[in-house]
């Protein structure tokens, strides 16, 4: 995205046909609607009513969205010391733009620049930001004036360096502290979704509800901000299917959250909560299901299956389908996010890449992709405790607790995270293993020539391993030249 000048973008879209003008926005890298650009005109206008420097209109970036984020902001204006953000409306209800300035505060407030910002009411010409206890208060233009005609703008040449989409990707799991206090935002979808939900969760009768994704669209976030939601007045439990993690043992121990495994739900009375959560339902047995469709009918309380159907890690888990039995037994329709929002676009592409060559090959940099090829596994288990040292996050290959199989071969033993532990979390940066035993059948990735069958599927925890990282994946192949082949396939599109 490269700076515009305001006057030149209203001159273009003033005198250039539709082509033309489209062309423009494309080589700046803009993204603005008619009715914003008419918002903008007016702006502009008033601008120019009360000063003449031409300076005040030049270099600013319009429509940026944050990578991975999708916060997106209308004008956006950096210069060394201070960061000047304004937002456009034709009219909008006061506590919309309350809301939408300190959401920008918020996520500008990463830049460690001191931040400014305003809404301008196009059909008021008015003007608003927030006072020092972050209310709203309406202001003068010319204090606007003033503090972009103190900047001293130098060109920026990519805006993209400023954000790390780390700073805003907060975890219930990962990020615990952070995530008690509220120092995060749902996206818009996830916020029309929490509102859907409580609405439901208020009815009388009872409420078999589910919100589903695949990985790396908040839909962890959005079950515990709506469980923190109704905790606030009434009694919830969560149920988790899988190990405990350290976060959910924090909110368990520190916070009083009521918190289980599900394998211990069948002896637990229910009688007292008015929302039931089930976390990565995707692995609960028929039984457990039955059981809390039971209760929940028999109580006239509320449960909300929370579930990615690619994470099974089993045959048993495959065949059970439990997406399937969520869903015929759902009062409303399944609430579903598509949107990823921590994994970026490369990764994301490249696991779909990796996973199936028949899926199209994408143009990246490929630049958050690190590749490494060894001919034994001792030469690249060394290799993956260096890694370990320089804050790669290694995740195991579940082992067996009946045969040993060829991936322990590679598994960290000081390591006590593996593909199972990790459900539901997510690292900025993590190592995935791929050794001899993986191979390409009917264009999908499988495994073969295991000598005892693995009780948990292979290629399902590779999956499980590197769709838990938010920025950087590592893959170290092992004595594997067709998957090392499809690597650098992918990785050398340009």
């Amino acid at each position: 995205m490269k700076e515009t000048n305001l006057i030149s973008i209203l001159s273009a879209y003033n005198n250039l046909d539709k082509d033309s003008f489209d062309s423009y926005l494309s080589y700046h890298g803009t993204k603005i609607k008619n009715s914003e650009l008419k918002d903008l005109q007016v702006f502009v206008e008033h601008l120019k009513v009360l000063s003449r420097n031409i300076a005040l209109f030049d270099k600013y970036f319009i429509g940026y969205s944050i990578p991975q984020i999708g916060k997106e902001f209308d004008l956006l204006r950096i210069d060394k010391e201070t960061a000047v953000n304004i937002e456009l409306k034709r009219h909008s209800p006061k506590e919309d733009i309350t809301a939408q300035l300190q959401r920008n505060k918020y996520y500008l407030g990463f830049l460690d620049k001191t931040i400014s910002c305003y809404t301008y009411v196009a059909d008021d010409k008015k003007l608003y930001t927030l006072d020092p206890t972050n209310q709203l208060q309406e202001v003068t233009i010319q204090q606007l004036i003033g503090e972009l005609v103190s900047q001293d703008v130098k060109r920026i040449h990519n805006l993209d360096n400023y954000f790390n989409p780390a700073d805003y990707l907060v975890s219930p799991f990962n990020s615990t502290q952070e995530f008690v206090k509220r120092k995060y935002f749902l996206t818009k979808h996830q916020e029309e979704i929490k509102i859907d939900v409580l609405n439901q969760l208020s009815s009388t009768k009872y409420s078999v509800l589910a919100i589903k994704g695949n990985p790396g669209t908040g839909k962890t976030l959005l079950t515990y901000d709506i469980a923190k939601e109704v905790l606030k007045k009434k009694e919830v439990l969560v149920v988790h299917c899988g190990y405990l993690n350290d976060g959910q043992i924090l909110l368990r121990d520190d916070y009083a959250w009521d918190i289980i495994p599900v394998k211990v739900v069948m002896r637990k009375d229910l009688s007292k909560y008015h929302l039931i959560i089930v976390d990565e339902a995707q692995r609960i047995y028929t039984s457990q299901f039955n059981h809390l469709i039971d209760q929940v009918k028999k109580l006239s309380t509320n449960i909300i299956f929370s579930y990615d159907g690619q994470q099974t890690l089993r045959k048993g888990e495959i065949n059970n389908n439990a997406a399937e039995k969520i869903e015929r037994e759902l009062t409303s329709a399944a609430y579903e996010l598509t949107n990823k929002i921590r994994t970026n676009k490369e990764v994301a592409s490249f696991i779909q890449c990796l996973f199936s060559k028949k899926r199209s090959l994408e143009k990246y940099k490929y630049e958050n992709i690190e590749l490494n090829f060894f001919d034994n596994y001792q030469e690249a288990k060394a290799y993956l405790k260096q890694l370990r040292d320089e804050d790669w996050k290694i995740i195991n290959y579940t082992p067996s607790t009946v045969n040993t199989l060829p991936y322990e071969a590679h598994n960290l033993e000081s390591e006590s995270d593996n593909a199972h532990t990790v459900i539901g979390q997510e690292f900025n940066n993590v190592v995935a293993v791929i050794d001899g035993h993986f191979y390409y059948k009917g264009g999908y990735l499988s495994t073969r020539n295991y000598k005892n069958t693995p009780y948990y599927h292979p290629t399902k925890m590779l999956f499980q391993i590197v769709s838990r990282t938010r920025l950087k994946l590592g893959i170290v192949v092992i004595k594997n030249q067709e998957i090392l082949a499809r690597c650098l396939e992918i990785l050398n599109q340009k």
